[in-house]
């Protein structure tokens, strides 16, 4: 007679059967081996990530303006959180889920670095980025206000701009004169040079660009009031004159002061030379001139007449 022995044993995969059909006799089971991440209850061993990159690098950006997101990849086992170190600039920020970086920076911040880590449970790998936030580049053309006309050697001139904004530096230069003080603000103070062309020009800046601006001033002549004119005339005299030096752009004014005598201007009031007539009494009158110069700069001298009778 033939007998077949059958045994079957739980286990936690299932059921296992083992039969055997040899006369006289039962085969044991062999021992069922699960491996051993089913044993535990695991899927397959996970992976760490092997490369993290970030597309945009370096990002240079501006502040008050969104930035494009900057969504990094990477290659080995999924990450599945993402950190930074040190922080992002003000206004950014890393989606710990995806590493995006996105906002709109709200303060202007210096090049710098910055690590961002990608991990899962069986590691990690970092990229460090490069990040720039620069002001917003000046919005407006400095105009430079300056005089048309300056007097050659006059101390004590200014130049100056409009207010640009904060955070702006200011790089003045001047042609044709002599810078005194202000470098570095909105006003400056110079030297006007020798008589001829003067150019204030300056350069407004900061982390975001620059723009610039000039003005060109006309350096004019000192007024020269220097007077010739007789001491002495005789009463009712019509022959007589008085000068200055002749320059150009100049204007002259001509004033007969009467003392104990009087004189009268004939001829000539506004040029540098006039005609005159002495009073008909003896005495002393002053004449008096005021030469004023294109820049509004002016001398004035006088000298005094005397009055004589006739022989």
């Amino acid at each position: 007679m033939r007998l077949v022995w059958c045994i079957s044993l739980s286990m936690a995969a299932g059921l296992l059967l083992s039969c055997d059909s040899r006369s006289g006799g039962a085969q044991a089971p062999a021992a069922a081996q699960a491996p051993a991440e089913a044993a535990q209850g695991q899927g397959p061993a996970a992976q760490a990530p092997a490369r993290l990159v970030y597309p945009t690098d370096p990002g240079v950006y501006t502040k008050g303006v969104a930035i494009a997101a900057n969504t990094p990849y990477s290659t080995g086992g999924t990450i599945s959180t993402f950190s930074v170190s040190p922080p992002l600039p003000a206004g950014l920020a890393l989606d710990p889920a995806t590493g995006t970086i996105s906002g709109t920076p709200t303060v202007a911040a210096a090049t710098a670095g910055y690590t961002v880590t990608g991990a899962n449970g069986a590691g990690s790998a970092s990229y460090t980025l490069t990040l720039t936030v620069n002001d917003p580049p000046p919005q407006q053309k400095p105009e430079v206000a300056l005089p048309a006309f300056v007097t050659a050697s006059v101390t004590g001139l200014q130049a100056s701009i409009q207010d640009m904004g904060p955070g702006m530096t200011y790089a003045w230069t001047v042609q044709g004169g002599t810078l005194v003080a202000g470098q570095g603000t909105r006003a400056i103070t110079f030297t006007a040079g020798e008589p001829g062309i003067l150019t204030a020009s300056v350069v407004v800046s900061n982390t975001g660009g620059s723009v610039s601006g000039r003005a060109d001033a006309t350096v004019v002549p000192a007024p020269d009031a220097t007077l010739t004119m007789p001491d002495n005339v005789e009463v009712l005299d019509a022959s007589k004159t008085a000068s200055v030096p002749a320059q150009a752009g100049m204007t002259y004014t001509w004033t007969l002061i009467s003392g104990t005598s009087a004189g009268t201007i004939l001829s000539g009031q506004g040029s540098n030379r006039i005609g005159f007539q002495a009073g008909h009494a003896p005495g002393t009158f002053t004449i008096q001139v005021k030469v004023q110069n294109q820049a509004g700069n002016y001398l004035v001298n006088s000298g005094t007449v005397t009055v004589k009778t006739g022989h």
